[in-house]
């Protein structure tokens, strides 16, 4: 055999026996459902996807709460009635709802990582929120009892 033919034949070899690299990242899907998002406190990892599935049936939406997403996360605003999806990769606590159906209480929370910002969540939640938009503020409650554990 040439010496190219046994460097060709070494790669293979080694290739075939190196362990595959496979992507840590998952798909979490969040279902809308007659007024409340199933789960409502998600825990991902950065770089995991999220989707929120069932959108459609009752008019559904998912918008980003404003003071309640890490700094230098992208807050989003999905249209009424369509299936929708995020990747983030920023740290912390994302709290968001379905405007349509806020009235019921339908929101939730989404922990990437660590939740590096509940307690200025919190504290931003517990000043500015008003009307059912406080109702967050359970949910961050427990994840912040969580987070001490």
């Amino acid at each position: 055999m040439k010496p190219s033919t046994h460097f060709s034949l070494f790669v293979a070899l080694f290739l075939a026996l190196s362990p595959v690299i496979v992507s840590a990242q998952e798909t979490h899907e969040i279902n809308a459902q007659a007024r409340v998002f199933a789960p409502d406190i998600l825990y991902v990892q950065p770089g995991d996807a999220i989707q929120w599935v069932n959108m459609a049936v009752g008019g559904h939406d998912s918008v980003s709460i404003e003071g309640l997403i890490p700094e230098g996360a992208e807050p989003w605003r999905s249209q009424i009635g369509e299936n929708f999806g995020i990747t983030p990769t920023v740290e912390g606590v994302y709290a968001y709802v379905c405007e349509p159906h806020i009235g019921f209480g339908m929101m939730g929370v989404i922990v990437v990582g660590k939740p590096v910002n509940i307690d200025a969540s919190m504290a931003f939640a517990q000043e500015k929120l008003q009307g059912p938009y406080r109702r967050i503020i359970g949910k961050l409650l427990k994840v912040q009892q969580d987070a001490k554990k």
